[in-house]
């Protein structure tokens, strides 16, 4: 798993979450490409379902569109999103 840094965008490119902390695992997908998939914990869950599109930039201008997986609680009271 990676630590990185990246911007949330949603499908019509408006800026939902900038400098998001994000814990990532890449990995070859069986048709050759790559695979995302890890999570974030946002100041706020709101708008972030399971089953809804993302697209994630990470600081090292790598881009993908990701689906929401999950939304879980963490202790300190944030939402972690999976995807």
């Amino acid at each position: 798993m990676d630590y990185l840094r990246g911007n949330l965008f949603d499908t019509e490119g408006q800026t939902r979450f900038e400098g998001l902390e994000i814990i990532i695992e890449t990995r070859t997908a069986p048709g050759g490409g790559e695979e995302w998939s890890g999570y974030f914990e946002p100041p706020t869950a709101s708008g972030l379902i399971s089953g809804k599109v993302f697209r994630l930039v990470l600081e090292d201008g790598r881009a993908r569109d990701i689906e929401i997986k999950a939304v879980e609680a963490t202790g300190s009271g944030r939402a972690r999103i999976l995807f």
